[in-house]
């Protein structure tokens, strides 16, 4: 758990370097085997260490860290039953339902019998507790305490028992440590899941911190974890339900968009405002729709953003990935009075928007295949929805877009 102590060293999270030593084979067997401990101090370096994360390698390993179990207060956690009377089963019908892939309910069993700690997050999570239709539900996100290499083993198990998927591979990015679980005829995802976030490291990592994951996401209302073990809402942060309506003095129907961090990093802040922008134009007319809080973070925003990305070692390829998320999720553009609604968010956005739909300025959307792969697709209304790490030595900021499925 992040906390521990090895060494005397504070034990960071996880990272991943999907290669197995020099005398064993490479491979998808070293995907699976990728795994690396993290320690105080490896946020300095360009990648992870080879260092193993199995315990029994470790002998001066104290227990140090907090298990998730012990992180929060009863008040920031929650009975599903307690906030609608269908809530539990809709959300244990996306797991264990009958219209759910079989493996995903065993999947999720195996990952606790080994140990670890793992959530439905997203998109999905957020408007089934705002009171939407189950059936609208086509994918799914989760995170959890197993790193890439653990989950995917543990997917690999599950596969194999499992006679109808066991030739679908799942989907591994090295570059957002997404792993995709696909349906059975690969027509879509089934889930995507990436371990819980970790600020401040230049590589791609994840850790056993629910505040600190919380803090990553896009929106207050994305920060909702769901344990379909106990049956419990996780609310790390404490603002998630009252956002979404379910607390005292809140009116019924409430959508508040604020987020969580207020992160600085250029690219981390155009991909939030991106996302941001998305979410403004799907519910441009829902009742109940509060942006206030997003506004006032984005009015703030420097005016020269564009600028600061363009000052960046590697600005060519994050403004190609900027422009295949934003045509991903608002295909052929804003409207004109959308765009103009945008624009009231500051010069921040209006800078973006001119530089997205300038031809010829290095923002070329990429193939539709290539804005599919699993960090880049619109699932991750994601708890995955990670804000990909930048190049070596410069760290990552701290808004983590929400991962997956729901956004």
């Amino acid at each position: 758990m992040t906390g521990d102590l090895v060494d005397g060293r504070r034990v960071l999270g996880f990272g991943h370097r999907g290669t197995l030593p020099r005398t064993q084979d490479g491979g998808e067997a070293a995907v699976r085997h990728g795994d690396r401990l993290l320690l105080d101090g490896d946020e300095r370096a360009s990648g992870p260490p080879e260092r193993s994360i199995d315990p029994a390698d470790h002998p001066t390993l104290e227990r140090a860290g907090r298990p998730p179990a012990r992180q929060l207060d009863d008040r920031h956690v929650r009975s599903a039953s307690d906030l609608g009377p269908g809530l539990v089963a809709a959300l244990d019908g996306l797991l264990y339902g009958p219209e759910a892939p079989g493996y995903l309910g065993a999947l999720v069993d195996r990952l606790v019998s080994d140990g670890h700690d793992v959530w439905l997050a997203g998109g999905a999570l957020r408007d089934l507790v705002a009171g939407g239709d189950p059936e609208a539900v086509r994918d799914l996100d989760a995170t959890g305490t197993a790193p890439a290499g653990a989950f995917l083993r543990a997917v690999d198990e599950v596969l194999v028992l499992d006679g109808d998927s066991a030739e679908l591979p799942p989907l591994f990015s090295p570059r957002s440590l997404v792993c995709s679980v696909l349906t059975v005829h690969r027509d879509r995802r089934a889930l995507d899941y990436r371990g819980l976030g970790l600020i401040g490291m230049p590589y791609p990592a994840t850790g056993t911190d629910l505040s600190e994951d919380a803090r990553q996401r896009d929106l207050t209302v994305n920060t909702l974890l769901y344990d379909p073990v106990r049956r419990l809402l996780l609310d790390p942060l404490g603002r998630a339900l009252a956002d979404l309506g379910h607390e005292p003095g809140r009116s019924e129907g409430l959508l508040r968009l604020d987020p969580p961090g207020r992160p600085t990093e250029p690219v981390t802040c155009a991909e939030l405002l991106l996302r941001a922008a998305k979410f403004l134009i799907r519910w441009e007319t829902r009742p109940g729709l509060d942006p206030t809080a997003l506004r006032a973070w984005a009015v703030e925003l420097p005016a020269d953003l564009p600028a600061r990305i363009d000052a960046l070692d590697g600005s060519p390829d994050e403004w190609l990935r900027l422009a295949t998320l934003w045509e991903a999720w608002v295909p052929g553009g804003p409207t004109a009075a959308q765009a103009e609604s945008l624009r009231a968010y500051g010069p921040a956005v209006s800078g973006l928007l001119d530089r997205l739909s300038t031809p010829g300025r290095g923002t070329d959307v990429a193939p539709a295949t290539e804005s599919r792969s699993p960090e880049q697709r619109d699932r991750t209304e994601d708890h995955h929805g990670h804000a990909p790490p930048p190049p070596p030595g410069r760290p990552t900021g701290s808004a983590r877009p929400d991962q997956g499925g729901g956004l």
